[in-house]
């Protein structure tokens, strides 16, 4: 209209029939990334149009998704329909994908809060984390470069934690989990002080700390908060299985008490999240029961945490069923079950730490009752 241009005559200035037009601008049709670069050319739009492109592949991948999981039943929320969005150009930076190239450039505070929560979905869900940091990098530099919030820059940088500790690589993690908790300690928000640390709490039982290190961090956590809170719940189960760890079964019984009785207190759209870091759903309380039955806690007690967890544990969050099912293997030294698992896994998958370390104690479990098959879960693990 702007260029006072019928249906027909753009048509002919792009090589394409004016029924098809008709058809893409009812969106009765998908545009084709050729058909948007020659309508950018044609109307002069500057390449604006072109870059407003990525927005329709990520709507064509969402609409495949919603037509292949709508006939196996299998979408459980509009959230796992959502990541499957987020993750298209993800490698650009979320700024990018959910802004546009020059909007993210100069992204407001709410912007930033969009962005800080799309990559709360990321961390949880992505096969790889490891394909995760370009597109974080992108956007701490972004953060930096333009004063971005502390508040987002302590969550980024608790997702860059996360990832080096899924590498193995705990030094690296120690020092983005400092550099996220000084941002948290700038915004002066004692929730979000509670998540970073909480977190490094939790991730600190693979690997990085010794279990009494880790009760140490996730009593840090809890202090900086009174208010029910992701944060204050990651703590809390974390001091839990690290006690279990410890042989502090009763302690460990105690905390767990606590941690039911506090997400009793949560608001609803922090425990309706399944799919996010910043969310604290009923599978998580599942899990802690279910870790801490590994070292000595009841087994039926375990069993019906296992059970319970694998019943509400979204499909996409791959990463905690495989854990589930692993606490299962280490408790009933099952390991063909360990095998079976981590098989069904991808490469990337397997060599995550926070699968592996729970495969180790699958082994351990084994070898120390000697049970046959042991050397073949030590073959996969190797």
């Amino acid at each position: 209209m702007a260029r006072d241009l019928t249906l027909t005559e753009l048509a002919s200035r792009i090589g394409y029939s004016a029924q098809h037009l008709s058809e893409v601008e009812l969106a009765n049709a998908a545009a084709s990334e050729s058909f948007v670069a020659a309508a950018d050319e044609a109307l002069g739009a500057g390449g604006r149009l072109g870059a407003l492109y990525p927005a329709v592949v990520i709507e064509q991948v969402v609409e495949r998704q919603r037509r292949a999981t709508s006939r196996r039943e299998a979408l459980r929320s509009p959230a796992e329909a959502d990541d499957v969005k987020r993750r298209a150009f993800i490698g650009l930076g979320l700024a990018v994908v959910l802004l546009g190239p020059e909007a993210a450039a100069k992204a407001s505070r709410d912007d930033w809060d969009r962005i800080a929560h799309a990559w709360s979905y990321e961390i949880d869900t992505a096969p790889d984390r490891s394909a995760l940091l370009p597109g974080l990098a992108a956007d701490l530099k972004r953060l930096q470069a333009n004063g971005g919030p502390q508040r987002v820059i302590a969550q980024l940088s608790s997702h860059v934690a996360a990832i080096a500790v899924s590498r193995g690589d705990t030094g690296l993690a120690c020092r983005w989990w400092r550099r996220a908790q000084a941002a948290a300690v700038t915004a002066g928000d004692g929730q979000l002080i509670a998540f970073v640390k909480g977190r490094q709490a939790m991730q600190g039982l693979y690997g990085a700390y010794a279990p009494q290190h880790v009760v140490i961090l996730a009593d840090e956590a809890s202090s900086a908060t009174n208010v029910p809170c992701p944060g204050r719940m990651t703590a809390l189960n974390a001091k839990a299985q690290a006690l279990a760890i410890l042989g502090r079964e009763k302690a460990a019984s105690e905390i767990l008490m606590t941690l039911e009785r506090t997400f009793e207190k949560l608001p609803h759209d922090i425990t309706r999240d399944r799919l996010s870091a910043l969310g604290w759903a009923e599978d998580r309380l599942h899990h802690g029961r279910s870790y801490c039955a590994m070292y000595g806690a009841s087994p039926a007690a375990g069993e019906a945490a296992r059970e319970d967890a694998l019943r509400v544990i979204a499909d996409l969050d791959w990463r905690s069923r495989a854990q589930i099912k692993l606490h299962r293997a280490a408790s009933e030294a099952d390991p063909q079950d360990a095998v079976a698992t981590l098989s069904a896994l991808s490469d990337a998958q397997r060599s995550d730490r926070f699968v592996r370390m729970i495969a180790a104690r699958v082994l351990t479990s084994c070898e120390a009752r000697e049970v046959a098959g042991s050397a073949d879960l030590r073959e996969v693990l190797a």
